[in-house]
């Protein structure tokens, strides 16, 4: 039956066929030989197998995969050359995967033989710039941040003495990460350097904003301020004519940069100029709810109220059903009581009740603040005591125990403490019938540390002491359970913050060797946590009040950035050593 119908049709219906049937069967066999060199299904096989919980599987899996690379193997095939820098990427991801699932069971071992592994990868085959990058997050992951900084060093060398436009991401990221590892390690000197290499070669004509802006960041971070606000001046003026939904996040972040510096200095004209050069440019009508609220939050930190709310009013007018919209009601109504407008206050709160019944927590926070509202109006003592028996009701009839420890924070902030104690037993009350159903779970572990954390707010200390050694005693159970697999990085995390809650509590109780041993161990096991800066300050402290102060000194002058950097700077300037 073909035959004939391509007969009847002519040599040109059949010439076409056999042409397609050819193009099907190189496809075929192109297919097949790309299965056969890299067996990506077994990555998959072993991410399935790890969301799964089934460990020794993902193991196995990804094991297959690495051993099975062209890259292990040593493939110089010609088809795999082609997509060389793609494969590596699908290896590091195997790699990076197994590596996780030994750290976590605490496998050194295993860790420093697939690292070698890894390394002897590297070492015999040309990896690109964004392949080194994802090698030395590898690398950082495992405590081997010399060797991150080697390959950092090179993606920036290699970039200066072979420039590649579509590198321009990746050496900026490298950038940064030295950037940030020299000054943790007090290295002022490289900084210096490692900036200036940064402005000779940097920004060139193929940086987008995305660019320009990550580059203006460096700058201002690391101490080149002057550079770093021309440059966000510069992506202003570059897109006078050209506001579109592809640069509008890059032009909102750059407005509310350059603002905050301006409030920062108190200038004033500064923060004018620039609040009319956005109004002018009329783009503010079409901006996302998200970059509206940037904005809205921005111009009320500059003391921008009027044009602030009404950026909020807009939010709340027109994006009511997503979460702009509750969030810019509710700070429509902290604005007017920051400002003692209580009328208005009333007006926002009650309307976000109204609006906004669930979810039950952030509605409970805005009854909380109606209260505040009507107190301070109308100074009515009695008013306020029969809203607040409401509010106790509501809680009675809750069973969200989180929702009922924060609101027993909130009455304790207010100075009502009888009702914030009353409150916090019968949360306390719902959170242990919650442990006590959901028993070795992580939802279990959660809900100890939301008692630990609440607790602490009310000084009760020792319930905070009891749910922390809880936590303690079940997170490596929950850790080795597959189930929990997928929640390792929070059962982690709880963990890290209950070393903290407990060097509080050891603190406030003046057994400062307790709190230094807690401390010590976040830092010991956290070395790269983003609040490290924060317990090295806390440390300092403790060894102060302890009447240790060379050692407080010394804690003090580790402490890297943001603000606890200045708080240390202040507690060494009151010591004589700044």
């Amino acid at each position: 039956m073909l035959w004939v119908f391509i007969r009847s049709n002519g040599s040109v219906m059949k010439k076409n066929i056999i042409n397609s049937l050819l193009v099907l069967v190189i496809f075929l066999i192109s297919a097949g030989d790309s299965f056969a060199f890299e067996k990506y299904y077994l990555l998959k096989k072993g991410s399935i197998a790890a969301d799964q919980g089934r460990i020794e599987d993902a193991l196995s899996h990804y094991q297959e995969y690495i051993e099975s690379h062209p890259a292990t193997k040593g493939d110089c095939s010609s088809q795999y050359n082609e997509k060389k820098q793609y494969y590596i990427k699908n290896l590091l991801t195997a790699y990076s995967n197994l590596l996780d699932i030994y750290r976590q069971n605490g496998e050194i071992d295993e860790i420093d033989k697939w690292i070698q592994k890894l390394k002897e990868v590297f070492l015999r085959t040309n990896f690109g710039s964004k392949n080194m990058y994802n090698l030395a997050e590898i690398y950082i992951d495992n405590n081997l941040s010399e060797d991150a900084t080697v390959l950092f060093k090179r993606i920036i060398k290699e970039q200066k003495n072979n420039y590649k436009p579509y590198n321009n991401k990746v050496t900026l990221r490298a950038y940064s990460k030295l950037l940030n590892r020299y000054e943790s390690q007090g290295e002022n000197e490289n900084v210096i350097q490692l900036i200036d290499t940064l402005k000779s070669s940097y920004p060139v004509s193929d940086f987008d904003l995305k660019d320009e802006y990550r580059l203006a960041m460096l700058y201002l971070k690391y101490g080149s301020e002057t550079d770093g606000e021309e440059l966000l001046k510069q992506i202003i003026d570059e897109t006078a004519s050209e506001i579109n939904s592809s640069n509008e996040n890059t032009l909102v972040k750059t407005y509310s940069k350059l603002l905050k510096i301006y409030q920062k200095r108190k200038d004033k004209d500064g923060i004018d100029f620039l609040i009319e050069q956005i109004s002018q440019k009329y783009f503010i009508e079409s901006l996302s709810p998200g970059n509206l609220y940037k904005l809205a939050v921005t111009f009320l930190k500059c003391g921008k109220k009027e044009e602030g709310s009404k950026l909020l009013e807009k939010i709340s007018n027109y994006y009511s059903y997503l979460i702009y919209g509750r969030k810019a009601l509710f700070l429509l109504g902290r604005t007017s009581q920051i400002h003692e407008d209580w009328d208005s206050a009333i007006k926002y709160f009650s309307e976000y009740i109204e609006r906004y019944p669930d979810p039950l927590f952030f509605a409970l926070k805005a009854y909380s603040r109606l209260i505040d509202s009507y107190w301070s109006r109308d100074a009515n003592l009695e008013l306020a005591q029969e809203e607040t028996r409401k509010l106790a009701d509501i809680v009675n009839d809750i069973s969200d125990f989180e929702t009922q420890l924060n609101l027993a924070r909130d009455l304790k902030f207010k100075g009502m403490n009888e009702l914030a104690s009353a409150t916090f037993d019968l949360g306390l009350s719902s959170a242990e019938n919650f442990i006590s159903e959901n028993q070795d779970t992580y939802q279990a572990l959660r809900a100890y540390w939301i008692i630990e954390k609440y607790a602490y707010a009310l000084e009760k200390f020792d319930w905070v002491e009891e749910n922390a050694n809880s936590i303690l005693e079940i997170v490596d159970q929950l850790k080795k359970t597959p189930a929990e697999s997928k929640n390792l990085e929070k059962i982690e995390y709880i963990r890290s913050q209950t070393y903290l809650w407990l060097a509080k509590v050891c603190r406030k109780k003046k057994n400062y060797l307790e709190s230094e041993k807690f401390l010590k161990k976040f830092i010991k096991n956290y070395p790269n946590d983003k609040e490290i800066d924060y317990v090295m300050y806390e440390l300092g402290c403790v060894y102060e009040d302890g009447m240790q102060q060379e050692r407080a000194i010394e804690a003090y002058r580790k402490v890297g950035n943001g603000m606890w950097k200045n708080k240390a700077e202040n507690r060494l300037s009151e010591l004589g050593f700044f």
